[in-house]
């Protein structure tokens, strides 16, 4: 008999309009010791369904962590952001929002709807790496919360 496993992997939805940003993500997580199941949605339309349950989106696992990047097709991160601010199904789910964005009055703004951590959006493969540490340490810290 097969033993089920003790750990469950988390849940990280991320919500890019770049897939190359996001295999790149992917590879990142990957290199860290930590199970996670990872979903992709491509526009803001998507996201929007995923929050609100519509259609295929109707009985979607809650995520652990949530990745908005704040440049989508459809509706900006900064509208998702707001929507998952309200939603109370998704309370406990930690919010992140990246960008290549520098700027200090975003990062406030954002802060103000509910985002844990603002992740600068790498230029490179060795950036990325190290986003796949944060995402596994702010996964790390809030299960243990």
């Amino acid at each position: 008999m097969k033993q089920a496993s003790a750990v469950s992997p988390a849940r990280v939805l991320v919500i890019e309009d770049n897939s190359s940003d996001v295999f790149l993500l992917q590879r990142a997580m990957n290199q860290q010791d930590f199970l996670f199941e990872l979903t992709h949605l491509a526009d803001g339309g998507e996201a929007l369904a995923f929050i609100r349950r519509e259609g295929a989106y109707a009985d979607a696992p809650i995520p652990d962590l949530i990745l908005v990047d704040l440049n989508l097709s459809k509706y900006n991160g900064e509208d998702i952001l707001r929507e998952i601010h309200e939603t109370k199904h998704l309370a406990r789910a930690l919010v992140c929002a990246w960008s290549s964005s520098q700027s200090r009055r975003d990062r406030t703004r954002l802060m103000d709807l509910g985002v844990a951590q603002f992740v600068t959006k790498p230029a490179g493969l060795d950036q990325f790496l190290e986003i796949g540490k944060l995402i596994k340490d702010l996964l790390a810290g809030h299960a243990a919360a």
